[in-house]
């Protein structure tokens, strides 16, 4: 009876400490600052509209002739597929600008806003708050 006790608290307590770092992981907030916004330009090195989060990977050109890459993380590919974002607008080779809410800890990550694309036309995400309000209202997302 002792050992079952046991092991039911040790399991208890190891879903406690998986589901939490779980959940610490996935937080835009915990990981982006959204009271704050970067441009960065860049062309476009590598693209992926994945689970559980997309990335573009931009090739940043310095005044010194160096170059270095910034990474952008952005939603999962389901959640863009619901919101009807034109992620096809988006391709590889492309100079964008994108704008950011960049990391709390790393210099070269931000979390996607918005990009303007090469033809000047501006690609963004509403979000899952207007993708909410679309659906209770029956009507498509306008942002």
């Amino acid at each position: 009876m002792y050992r079952k006790l046991i092991a039911i608290i040790l399991a208890g307590i190891g879903l406690f400490l998986y589901c939490g770092l779980g959940f610490a992981h996935h937080s835009v907030a915990a990981n982006f600052d959204g009271s704050k916004s970067v441009e960065v330009t860049g062309k476009v090195k590598e693209f992926a509209i994945r689970n559980p989060h997309s990335q573009i990977t931009l090739e940043v050109a310095h005044p010194d002739g160096s170059t270095s890459e910034f990474f952008v993380e952005w939603s999962d590919k389901n959640a863009l597929l619901r919101r009807t974002v034109p992620v096809d607008k988006l391709r590889v080779g492309d100079k964008v600008t994108i704008t950011v809410s960049p990391s709390k800890r790393l210099p070269n990550l931000g979390y996607f806003r918005t990009a303007v694309l090469p033809d000047g036309s501006v690609l963004k995400d509403c979000g899952f708050g207007a993708f909410r309000e679309s659906v209770a209202n029956g009507t498509k997302i306008t942002c």
